[in-house]
C-alpha cells in the first residue's frame, strides 16, 4: 500500500482496523491485545476505547513476528491459547471466530486450529500454550506458519465455505476487492 496506511483506509462507515476490532470484541475473547506499527500514533486514536490493551512494536517493519511477540508477551499466565488475528482482514465475521473457538475448546485447547478456505490454511490461527515459546523465538514473517507446518498432526483445520479467512488488504486492488464483498 506504499505511504497510505491500510488500517485506517474507509470500510463499511468506519476504518478497516475499527471493524476486525469491533469483530474481535463482539466474540468475547479476553483480553484484545492490539500491537500498532506503522503510524502508529494514528492507529491508536482509531482504535475503539475497549480494547484492553495496546502495544506499539517499535521494530514492525522486520516482520509480523515481532507484532505477535509483542502481544504475546503481554498475554497473562492465564490463557490456554492465544487467536492471532490480522488487522487488515475486515471481513471476518465473529461467527466464524466463535466457530474455531468452539473446535479449540472441544480439543480442550491441545491443538492448534486453523480455518481451511478451498483447501487453503488461512487466518486466524489458535495456538495452544504449549507452542507460546517456540511463536515468541521466531522472528520475520514465518513465526507461527513454521510452527503449524512443523506439528500438522497437533493443528485441525476447520472447513469454512467463506472467503472472509483469507481476503485481506496488502495492495490496492486487495482492498478495492474486499470493499466490492461487503
Amino acid at each position: 500500500m506504499g505511504d497510505e496506511n491500510k488500517l485506517l483506509l474507509p470500510f463499511n462507515g468506519d476504518l478497516v482496523i475499527n471493524q476486525i476490532c469491533h469483530t474481535v470484541l463482539n466474540s468475547g475473547l479476553k483480553p484484545v491485545i492490539v500491537v500498532t506499527g506503522f503510524q502508529h500514533r494514528a492507529v491508536e486514536k482509531a482504535l475503539p476505547k475497549s480494547i484492553d490493551q495496546i502495544a506499539y512494536n517499535p521494530n514492525w517493519e522486520q516482520g509480523m513476528a515481532g507484532s505477535i511477540n509483542t502481544g504475546m508477551s503481554l498475554l497473562p499466565d492465564t490463557v490456554d491459547g492465544n487467536m492471532i488475528f490480522l488487522g487488515d482482514m475486515p471481513l471476518l465475521t465473529t461467527h466464524t471466530i466463535n466457530r474455531l473457538i468452539k473446535h479449540f475448546i472441544a480439543h480442550e485447547g491441545k491443538r492448534i486450529v486453523y480455518p481451511v478456505y478451498s483447501g487453503q490454511q488461512a487466518n486466524p490461527v489458535i495456538f495452544p500454550r504449549k507452542y507460546f515459546d517456540e511463536i515468541l523465538s521466531s522472528s520475520g514473517d514465518r513465526g507461527c506458519k513454521k510452527v503449524l507446518k512443523q506439528y500438522p498432526y497437533d493443528a485441525i483445520g476447520i472447513p469454512i465455505d467463506s472467503e472472509e479467512v483469507i481476503l485481506d488488504c496488502d495492495i490496492k486492488d486487495d482492498y478495492i476487492r474486499i470493499i466490492s464483498k461487503n
